[in-house]
C-alpha cells in the first residue's frame, strides 16, 4: 500500500484547537494507516464544529510503548496521564505524530466539502486525498496572516 502524503484526520473538536493554538504540538493514535514524515495533514475538527480548521505537515512520526510515549511526549500532547492510560489501555503500541508548520484556516464545513467531494464523509481516523484535491483544499482555504501571494507559493508546493 503506498504511503500517505496529503490526508484528512480527525481529531476532537478541543484537540483541533489545541494543536492550532500550538498548545498541543503531537497527535495521539492508537493505529495509523501507513503515512511519511514530510505529509499535509488537513485537520478536520469533528462534531459539534463538522469543519476542516486548519493544516499541518507531520514532523516526526514516533512508535513505541504507551509508556515510552508518554515519557517522551508529556508535555506537548494537551492530555493529563489519567486520559492518556485510558486512551492506550491494552494497546501494545502508541504512536506520538509530531506537528510542525501549523496553520489554522478559515473552518471548510462538512456542506463545503461535501461539494469538493462527492460522498464526502468525514474519516475515523485518516483519510487520503489525492494531490488535486488537496489543491482545491487550498484554493477553498483562507489561511491566517497570509496573504495571496503565500497561498499561491503554498499551491505550487
Amino acid at each position: 500500500m503506498a504511503k500517505l502524503t496529503e490526508a484528512i484526520i480527525s481529531i476532537r473538536p478541543a484537540f483541533a484547537e489545541a494543536i492550532l493554538s500550538g498548545k498541543k504540538t503531537v497527535e495521539l493514535r492508537r493505529r495509523i494507516p501507513p503515512i511519511e514524515v514530510g505529509a499535509r495533514l488537513w485537520i478536520y475538527a469533528t462534531r459539534p464544529v463538522g469543519a476542516i480548521a486548519g493544516v499541518a505537515v507531520i514532523d516526526t512520526i514516533f512508535r513505541g510503548t504507551p509508556q515510552a510515549v508518554w515519557e517522551t511526549y508529556f508535555d506537548r500532547i494537551a492530555i493529563n496521564r489519567s486520559d492518556f492510560d485510558r486512551y492506550f489501555l491494552g494497546a501494545r503500541e502508541a504512536i506520538g505524530i509530531r506537528l510542525s508548520k501549523v496553520q489554522r484556516i478559515k473552518p471548510i464545513g462538512i456542506e463545503q466539502l461535501r461539494d469538493w467531494k462527492q460522498g464526502f464523509h468525514p474519516p475515523q481516523v485518516l483519510s487520503r486525498i489525492t494531490g488535486l484535491e488537496a489543491k482545491r483544499l487550498h484554493q477553498m482555504a483562507s489561511f491566517e496572516g497570509e496573504d495571496e501571494t503565500n497561498v499561491v507559493r503554498l499551491l505550487r508546493a
